[in-house]
């Protein structure tokens, strides 16, 4: 395999957000949260006026809700009304901010876009900083989540059959939370030996990777998961890709469990190698309530080239 630095990785990175702007007579998706930077593309709407934005907000289980007429209420958890939800988009561009949005609304539209040939960009806007714990200590650095709601299918990606213990690869893509690393292994229960984690580095910043290891450094030392620890670039979901393709090809036979932790970027790649390879991979999330406030500013713009990296030949060759 070549190595990283020789892969294309279809990014473009603005420092200065403001510096990004939508192509014209695009669709832009994007939801507001109490977190800064999730109000990006209202900072967008003055000056990329033929740009179509659409505000989606989490609605009941298994919907979203949008400021569309007709699509109020979207189900996600059967493909026809997603279809005709984006078809309802008109023909530009689809550009899709996931950094407002939960996994299980963003990661439906991710894989409906890409089955219905849509030219496809993601947005994710890095955060200046986390919120710290109140008492910080080696298994709790950062203050993120309030509850774990427990391990259930994003919608479109439904569990697979269970295999014995010997088929089965878990890939944890780590965070700097400790706990949910633990729950994600008492759920799963993989072989020590078949434990991979992914922990982002680079960092958003420098010390993220070693938080992250202090984070979970219990688990990880009672596994001694170690051992197969991988690294991907915390803010490049294409990165992720290649080191989970890099761990499938190293066992080819295999179901890969990926469980989402860390950071959107990262459970993006997963979701693109899930529909890749649909038949042997299936994605464990632990549907985390996120806290109010847990991130402070904006700190870059990133633009994914999600439908030029996985194009309809290459999901077909997968």
């Amino acid at each position: 395999m070549s190595p990283i630095s020789e892969r294309p990785l279809f990014t473009r990175d603005f420092e200065d957000p403001s510096r990004f702007e939508p192509a014209e007579g695009s669709s832009y998706l994007y939801g507001v949260t109490s977190e800064p930077r999730s109000e990006f593309a209202l900072s967008l709407v003055k000056r990329a006026t033929s740009v179509r934005f659409v505000e989606i907000r989490d609605g009941e289980q298994g919907t979203f809700e949008t400021n569309i007429a007709g699509y109020e209420r979207v189900p996600t958890r059967r493909r026809a009304p997603l279809e005709e939800f984006v078809a309802a988009l008109g023909d530009g561009t689809i550009y899709l901010d996931i950094t407002g949005l939960s996994h299980a609304t963003w990661a439906p539209l991710v894989r409906i876009c890409l089955e219905a040939g849509r030219q496809f960009r993601v947005i994710y806007l890095e955060p200046e900083s986390y919120s710290e714990a109140p008492s910080p200590d080696a298994g709790q650095i950062y203050d993120l989540s309030e509850r774990i709601d427990g391990i259930a299918p994003i919608p479109l990606f439904a569990s697979l059959d269970d295999r014995t213990e010997e088929d089965i690869c878990f890939v944890p893509l780590l965070g700097f939370e400790g706990v949910r690393f633990s729950h994600m292994l008492n759920e799963v229960q993989p072989l020590a030996k078949k434990i991979y984690p992914i922990i982002g580095v680079p960092g958003f910043r420098p010390h993220y990777p070693l938080d992250a290891y202090l984070g979970n450094a219990a688990p990880l030392e009672k596994y001694k998961a170690t051992r197969n620890l991988r690294f991907a670039r915390s803010n490049c979901p294409f990165s992720l890709y290649y080191v989970l393709e890099e761990i499938r090809n190293r066992h080819p036979s295999q179901q890969i469990k990926v469980g989402l932790i860390g950071t959107k970027p990262h459970a993006l790649g997963a979701i693109l190698f899930a529909i890749a390879h649909a038949e042997d991979v299936e994605i464990v999330y632990d549907n985390v309530k996120r806290k109010v406030g847990r991130t402070t500013g904006a700190a870059r713009c990133l633009v994914y080239g999600v439908s030029d990296f996985l194009p309809p030949s290459r999901r077909a060759a997968a």
